[in-house]
């Protein structure tokens, strides 16, 4: 059975990266990243070496911009990173975009794609026995401190409390 696509912006990649669990991008199957989406990694994470992840995939071509993209891009101000995760998605008609922008996610889910941010996946990865309960729990802990992933305090507090004992 083949993996559905997925598409990743640049936020869950690098907020994976400040909490030490970059690894929890494997089973989604290939994840791909716009050239674009690599230098905003670059950028924030210039030590990390997208290319040796055996999961992800740089997609180099640059599909044109479809209509529909370049009204959510309007209406929504998306940046050049989640305009080109959008398109590629698109593009590749994949099934799974992986973003923590509300904006883009919110454009991602009009068009049809589900989506998972940072702290869906790292709640995932329970289900998929990458981590325990109290595993996930400390990297949850660890989001104010160790990342730059913004969420409300109180809603990261009810995520905790929600996992499995």
């Amino acid at each position: 059975m083949t993996e559905a696509v997925t598409v990743a912006d640049a936020g869950p990649v690098i907020h994976l990266d400040e909490l030490g669990c970059l690894d929890l991008l494997e089973g989604f199957g290939e994840v791909h990243l716009p050239l674009e989406v690599k230098h905003e990694v670059a950028f924030h994470r210039p030590a990390l070496e997208l290319e040796k992840l055996p999961c992800v995939r740089i997609s180099t071509g640059f599909p044109r911009t479809s209509a529909e993209v370049a009204a959510y891009a309007r209406n929504l101000d998306l940046d050049v990173g989640e305009i080109a995760a959008l398109n590629l998605l698109r593009h590749l008609q994949g099934k799974l975009f992986l973003c923590d922008d509300a904006a883009a996610r919110l454009a991602a889910e009009s068009m049809g794609f589900k989506v998972h941010g940072t702290i869906g996946i790292i709640v995932r990865a329970i289900r998929r026995s990458k981590r325990t309960p109290t595993e996930a729990r400390t990297i949850l802990e660890q989001i104010p401190a160790s990342s730059t992933l913004h969420i409300n305090g109180a809603l990261l507090h009810k995520v905790i409390e929600s996992l499995p004992k």
